[in-house]
């Protein structure tokens, strides 16, 4: 005799579409007369075997083997992965995984962009700690904090204590090689743009750098890395 995993499956496959609770539990009955499960048990079936029912997470042994999406109001219908895509039990409830990783990404780029700026307002306002003499870039009342140019925002453009200009980029954690060709642009820019005669430096300032950035500045003798660490400090407030 099948499990009543197997009769809910098969009600849902064998009448096809879309179909209602009552819908699977008539013809289960009618297919076994003797009635071998309560009609909450087949509801139990239904709403454990959907990959997205909000209840299914009450239900963990169903969930392993998910057959069946809710479209609302007790009505259910044959899960397909590539269209309804994948789903999972989150502190959240029951999620779309892509959901989830897209809310996770959204959470860690708005961090990230929350860091770059606390580490921007930072260096501004101690660049002597970057380098000896550093000031901040300033003409007709333009700042050298995110200096819009033709190839992208610098986030700081400062001068050096001999006239020259650095370029100094900003990555909160872990910088990659490919920001060593960015840096390179502004300098370039900066070289045919501003500093005329002057010399013009870059420097990255990330909390770490790949092997490939490592390699790649290691050939380039106007770019230097530098690291940067967060300390933390506590003061009593009562």
């Amino acid at each position: 005799m099948a499990t009543c995993l197997e009769a809910v499956k098969d009600a849902v496959t064998k009448l096809g579409g879309t179909v209602t609770t009552r819908q699977v539990i008539d013809y289960i009955y009618e297919k076994y007369p003797d009635r071998p499960w309560k009609e909450s048990t087949i509801q139990c079936h239904l709403i454990g075997l959907s990959a997205n029912h909000p209840s299914s997470k009450h239900y963990p042994y169903l969930r392993k083997q998910p057959c069946l999406f809710y479209v609302g109001r007790g009505q259910y219908r044959l899960y397909n992965p590539e269209t309804d895509g994948e789903w999972a039990v989150t502190e959240k409830g029951v999620v779309q995984v892509d959901e989830e990783i897209d809310e996770i990404e959204e959470e860690i780029d708005e961090a990230v962009i929350s860091l770059e700026k606390d580490l921007e307002e930072y260096i501004v306002r101690n660049l002597e700690q970057i380098e000896e003499g550093l000031q901040l870039y300033s003409e007709d009342s333009i700042s050298g904090r995110q200096y819009r140019t033709d190839v992208g925002r610098i986030d700081i453009l400062a001068v050096d204590k001999e006239g020259g200009y650095l370029v100094i980029e900003l990555k909160a954690g872990k910088a990659s090689h490919s920001v060593a060709g960015q840096v390179l642009s502004y300098i370039s820019w900066v070289r045919r743009n501003i500093a005329g005669s002057k010399n013009v430096r870059g420097i990255i300032i990330a909390e770490d750098f790949d092997r490939k950035l490592k390699y790649a500045v290691s050939e380039i003798p106007n770019i230097s890395l530098k690291k940067y660490e967060v300390n933390f400090v506590f003061k009593d407030i009562s």
